[in-house]
């Protein structure tokens, strides 16, 4: 038996052993299996059944090969010949991709600790799963149209898991991927194909982000404001922290500012009384966020920041989340209208 198949083999038994002892009472019951099959733990995260679909997947995920005529027809229902029969021949990884949004949990262990410099690799990955999903629902389109509702809603409800890992990065992935879903579901509403049932299988799929929170977006405020305060101070410590701090949010945003210069002189102590201040700004726009006028009262925080009067540090790390309310109010307001529609076909 060659090394590395050895190794291979060794590192599954291992990995096996691991898993037996992790097996769980309660599992997510959308996961249907034979009675006495054991479930690990990890069953029930939807980003590790994301991560087995991908390693399958990974060749249709990639999008670089096409050209821009071939993706602009692509949004017209056009699918390259090669590339629907691939997407035909994947439907296995396929299902077990649209299986992975049915789950209730997923935790992709986001490094919260590392502030800015933690990585969220899986949002790609996830925009793209959405294009394929979306694709094939394109290409399924006037043959099996339960099957083409199936894929709009897994790709919703994969937008809402987009959005779980609570940075403001997240939302706006998972309101992107959940408007191309929307936009191909009006199409089908405008072309009366979609029956009772099918409008049914996708205004479910709504539950998912027409919450208190649409795609977490305040949650993702109130987790930013936690972690990047607590970053800072453990992070930027001693006489040369302000250096390295303005060298990182220089990097970020491409810019050489007097702001970021007036930082690198700055000490530990320094920045860390700065923070005070940026947790303030933070508790405004939370505050801001659940006012009546919310568009309004961000306007108001943006020129006081522009302004400095939140001091030097959030200026330069506060990201400007006007724009933001803006989208998640509008996809909401979307999404409320779309559910009428199709509350309207279930209804006959």
């Amino acid at each position: 038996m060659p090394g590395s198949v050895c190794l291979a083999v060794c590192v599954g038994l291992a990995i096996a052993g691991a898993a037996s002892a992790q097996w769980a009472d309660r599992h997510d019951p959308s996961i249907e299996v034979p009675p006495g099959i054991p479930l690990t733990e990890g069953r029930s995260n939807a980003a590790l059944q994301y991560h087995m679909s991908w390693m399958i997947l990974e060749p249709l995920l990639e999008y670089n090969e096409f050209t821009s005529d071939e993706l602009e027809a692509m949004d017209r229902g056009e699918l390259p010949e090669g590339y629907a029969h691939r997407l035909a021949e994947n439907q296995e990884a396929i299902a077990d991709l649209i299986a992975a949004t049915r789950l209730e949990r997923c935790d992709f262990g986001t490094q919260y600790e590392k502030g800015i410099g933690a990585l969220l690799p899986q949002l790609g990955v996830m925009r793209s799963s959405a294009k394929l999903l979306v694709n094939d629902a394109r290409r399924l389109r006037g043959a099996d149209t339960d099957a083409v509702a199936e894929r709009l809603a897994a790709t919703i409800r994969l937008g809402e898991h987009a959005s779980r890992g609570s940075i403001v990065i997240g939302s706006l992935v998972g309101v992107a991927i959940t408007e191309l879903a929307r936009v191909e579901t009006v199409k089908l509403l405008e072309a009366g194909e979609l029956n009772a049932h099918q409008a049914e299988i996708i205004n479910s799929a709504l539950d998912r982000v027409l919450t208190e929170d649409p795609f977490h977006s305040l949650e993702a405020i109130e987790t930013e404001k936690v972690m990047m305060i607590a970053w800072i101070k453990s992070e930027f410590v001693g006489e040369d922290a302000g250096k390295g701090l303005a060298a990182l949010l220089q990097y970020e945003s491409n810019d050489q500012s007097k702001e970021h210069r007036q930082l690198s002189r700055m000490t530990g102590e320094q920045i860390a009384a700065l923070t005070d201040e940026t947790e303030r700004a933070y508790d405004d726009l939370i505050a801001a966020w659940l006012a009546d006028d919310p568009s309004g009262e961000l306007g108001k925080i943006e020129r006081k920041l522009e302004q400095g009067e939140y001091g030097l540090l959030t200026r330069l790390l506060l990201p400007a989340l006007g724009r933001f309310r803006v989208q998640t109010t509008e996809i909401e307001q979307n999404l409320l209208r779309l559910r009428s529609e199709l509350t309207a076909v279930q209804e006959g």
